[in-house]
């Protein structure tokens, strides 16, 4: 019973010093480009909004001066981080999808009557 308390104990500080250090700005900017570029699949944007959360959470620290943070996901913080930050930059992915913006900005190729 002991170990269960302990584990339960772990898991909620690991979640707890990944909350401190969570900054979702950079995801939601890598999520509305990645919604931006309507062209693409839908699996592609959802790629690159990933990506780009990985590249602009590793370069924010450069507007304030300091340097750049490589992704270390052998640390249980950054991983639960991680996770949480993709939930944020699939997000407005899935909501142009689910608004159907993809079908609005296609155009139907125009038959002519003519026989």
């Amino acid at each position: 019973m002991t170990e269960t308390l302990e584990l339960y104990g772990l898991l909620s500080d690991l979640v707890e010093a990944a909350l401190n250090g969570l900054n979702l700005w950079p995801a939601l900017l890598a999520g509305v480009i990645a919604a931006l570029l309507i062209w693409l699949p839908v699996a592609a944007r959802l790629l690159i909004a990933l990506c780009l959360t990985l590249v602009f959470s590793s370069l924010w620290p450069l507007l304030y001066g300091l340097p750049p943070l490589a992704p270390d996901f052998g640390e249980p913080e950054y991983s639960i981080q991680f996770a949480l930050m993709a939930l944020v930059a699939i997000g407005p992915v899935w909501l142009t999808e689910a608004l159907g913006v993809r079908r609005l900005t296609q155009r139907k190729p125009r038959t002519s009557c003519i026989s």
